[in-house]
């Protein structure tokens, strides 16, 4: 639901609270607390309060918004922007759109996220032709900041550049001088280069490993993996996947080798050939862009920690691709349904 459909909609706290009371209770309200249907009319402060157990009870009692002091407006407001953006959005720039503060905006993301990741669990098995595959989160190491990581290249390259006149002094000697004129190049500490020693990039880095499992024109699961051995990958396949009416597509990476004992497998090696006839992980790679673009343009960087819940809202809106309205009333009911989290 775009956010001019929401305005129309829900366009004071009181639509919000009838709305969310409708998909709680049906038609008829009731006492979060006995059940009972005898309540005094709504009170100043959107409450009622029961005339059998003399409780105040409101519609967010028992389920994932008690307790909650954002109004039930800017929640429904979150959830639409959320789910509107496909490869995700900030916090920073959800407090903006939401006039919250940042710690507000940050716990609200990450409770919608939770939820995206509960409802993830809840998918059907994959079947068919299925393509399986990792890739690696935490960017790449930057080469020329790094004095460990082809420093032979580097003074080449400075070699070469004095040799054609393009500078007239070496980089060191024009810092020092500037130095000495007050400039500071120091780089501030939270802008550092990433910087990997092994100066490797994709298996064999330091970053943290996803492994995806896709179905053609269907669902993806994805999950942060520790270590991609077979017996941890093979785990995942028979999780996720229906290996009696599925087929297998992974490429040649030899954790992958005896996956034929479970299941139907082809192998492609992306050293020859990418596709041939139709066999590929074109899919699984389109939702790593994902991914990686959600992640390089939206967050920047992600600690480990959090990265399954990132995973998550990028796996749940991928498979709720077609259907936006759909997310929208499906977390508003997950938000309201007590005691899901």
């Amino acid at each position: 639901m775009n956010l001019i459909e929401l305005s129309e909609k829900f366009p004071t706290e009181i639509d919000c609270i009838i709305y969310a009371e409708k998909i709680r209770f049906g038609k008829t309200v009731k006492c979060c607390y006995c059940n009972s249907t005898n309540l005094s009319e709504r009170r100043k402060d959107y409450r009622h309060k029961c005339k059998d157990c003399n409780k105040s009870t409101s519609v967010t009692v028992g389920t994932n918004l008690e307790g909650t002091h954002v109004p039930l407006k800017t929640w429904f407001y979150a959830v639409s922007i959320i789910t509107d953006a496909k490869k995700g959005l900030s916090a920073l720039q959800l407090q903006r759109n939401i006039d919250v503060s940042y710690p507000t905006a940050f716990k609200l993301y990450h409770k919608i996220r939770a939820l995206m990741m509960l409802e993830n669990k809840e998918l059907p098995e994959l079947d068919g032709i299925v393509e399986m595959d990792e890739v690696y989160i935490g960017g790449k190491p930057r080469k020329l900041n790094n004095p460990y990581i082809n420093a032979e290249n580097t003074k080449k390259a400075v070699r070469i550049a004095h040799a054609k006149g393009k500078t007239r002094k070496g980089l060191d000697d024009q810092i020092k001088e500037l130095n000495k004129e007050g400039f500071d190049f120091t780089p501030n500490a939270k802008h550092k280069g990433k910087i990997d020693i092994s100066g490797n990039r994709g298996r064999g880095t330091n970053n943290i490993p996803v492994v995806g499992i896709v179905e053609r024109n269907g669902n993806v699961v994805a999950e942060v993996m520790k270590t991609l051995t077979y017996d941890n990958l093979k785990e995942m396949v028979q999780k996720y996947v229906d290996m009696d009416k599925s087929v297998l597509i992974t490429d040649n990476y030899t954790s992958y080798n005896s996956m034929k004992k479970i299941i139907s497998h082809i192998k492609i090696d992306h050293n020859q050939l990418y596709s041939y006839k139709g066999v590929n992980s074109n899919t699984i790679e389109s939702f790593w862009a994902i991914i990686e673009r959600g992640i390089m343009g939206q967050y920047h960087s992600v600690s480990p920690k959090m990265l399954p819940n990132y995973v998550a809202e990028f796996v749940y809106k991928y498979n709720n691709r077609n259907d936006n309205e759909g997310m929208f009333h499906e977390l508003l009911y997950k938000l309201l349904k007590p005691n899901s989290l």
